[in-house]
């Protein structure tokens, strides 16, 4: 493992919140890797539901109500101790909690009481119209969440071969809001890497000014030759961080790209393909996850405006981690105001 300095310190308490099912359990393998290459304790949660202790029948006395909680936190133990022999977790530090309550407030106010730096959890997969009106705990947790979130999307094959460093691609816009994604996704890298095998691969989008009206196509060009010019020194000047920035302690290999889109539905689609290897970077063989920050936004407003985040935690199959920051969105590229200009809103 990569020696890691007090700037970018190792994820040492990593939570998975569990709710009996075997999907929730295919967190746990991905989880486990990292506390066993960090040397961190892996929390299993297991929320119990307050609709499991209410009797069948009504105004039961007191007494029964917490008889029925009580049968409902001996099962939740013996649930745990299978899973963690079942996932073979017997030589990591584990701890394991149990609490009644609704899942998503449970599982972050104990990742903000219990000093929780990341929480690996898997998606039970709601998309479209039907996520806004039932949602889902993957979801409104990664909304809320004061930690970052690491989703995992299919079943995770832990990342063993030799030949295979894994790699994790960074959506950036040029903003700082976006950049927050950086530091959480080079600490992932390096505790899923062996010491100086693990990759990041950055990526920032331009607008092609095709379409502009009144403008000859030499200058036209030349627009789009600038913009993608000054995208790659942002790019250039972020992969300074690890080679001799804050970052060069953990021996990350940086690749980057510069896609480019003609309409802002584009954008998502261009994620995708650049984290499955539809790129100009030689030797760039695709990526294991993907790192976006994402905005805090609430009911309707975040219904109208949209999120690329959330559009990505749709469309891919990778795990993604979200990192969620309220922070103002300042400007620090100016060829990347097409982008923040005329983007929907991050959330």
């Amino acid at each position: 493992m990569a020696t890691q300095n007090n700037h970018t310190p190792a994820f040492q308490n990593i939570l998975v919140p569990l709710d009996g099912s075997m999907l929730a359990e295919e967190a746990i393998p991905l989880a486990a890797d990292i506390a066993r290459n960090t040397g961190g304790t892996l929390i299993l949660l297991h929320v119990v539901l307050p609709s499991s202790c209410v009797p069948i029948q009504p105004l039961e006395s007191l007494e029964i109500v917490r008889k029925l909680e009580a049968v409902a936190m001996d099962n939740a133990s013996v649930y745990m101790q299978r899973v963690i022999t079942a996932e073979h977790l017997d030589t990591l530090k584990v701890q394991t909690e149990t609490q009644v309550g609704g899942a998503p407030k449970t599982i972050i106010d104990f990742a903000q009481t219990h000093q929780v730096d990341l929480i690996v959890m898997r998606s039970h997969g709601e998309t479209g119209f039907k996520r806004w009106f039932l949602g889902s705990v993957a979801q409104q947790v990664l909304r809320h969440s004061p930690v970052p979130v690491l989703v995992v999307r299919e079943k995770y094959t832990s990342i063993k071969h030799p030949m295979h460093s894994p790699r994790i691609l960074v959506a950036l816009d040029g903003t700082n809001f976006a950049e927050s994604a950086i530091i959480p996704a080079a600490r992932l890298c390096a505790a899923l890497a062996q010491p100086g095998q693990g990759a990041i691969h950055l990526m920032t989008a331009v607008r092609r000014n095709g379409w502009l009206n009144g403008e000859d196509k030499a200058t036209v060009e030349q627009m789009d030759q600038t913009a993608r010019a000054d995208a790659r020194s942002y790019l250039n000047n972020l992969e300074q961080r690890f080679s001799q920035g804050d970052l060069a302690n953990l021996h990350i290999h940086v690749t980057t790209s510069v896609v480019a889109y003609t309409d802002i539905l584009e954008i998502v689609k261009r994620i995708i393909e650049e984290s499955n290897c539809i790129g100009d970077v030689p030797g760039y063989s695709g990526c294991d996850f993907i790192a976006m920050a994402t905005h805090k936004q609430h009911g309707f407003q975040q219904m109208l405006l949209g999120s690329y985040t959330e559009d990505v935690f749709d469309a891919t199959r990778q795990p993604l981690l979200i990192v969620h920051t309220s922070g103002p969105q300042e400007k620090v590229l100016e060829s990347h105001r097409n982008i923040t200009a005329d983007r929907i809103p991050a959330q």
